[in-house]
């Protein structure tokens, strides 16, 4: 088998190269990372929401049985009745 030995040029540019795809490989796990950090906070979020959305509800429910359908403005406290 015939050896021939690059240049200084040559490896120089392969190892830029090697470094470059390294440096790429580590940017993507990072954001994978980052994605994955995300998503748990997403479904957090989400989770949070639909409590939020149970007491919300709920609080309506309390309000018919009390005062009846209607609406509320909140800016006076005033019901006024559907």
């Amino acid at each position: 088998m015939e050896k021939q030995v690059l240049t200084e040029e040559e490896v120089k540019s392969l190892t830029l190269l090697q470094q470059e795809q390294n440096d790429l490989l580590f940017q993507l796990g990072q954001v994978n990372y980052q994605l994955y950090f995300f998503e748990r906070e997403k479904t957090r979020v989400q989770n949070l929401i639909e409590a939020f959305e149970k007491k919300q509800t709920d609080s309506a429910k309390q309000l018919e049985e009390k005062y009846g359908a209607g609406t509320v403005n909140l800016e006076s406290g005033e019901f006024v009745k559907a």
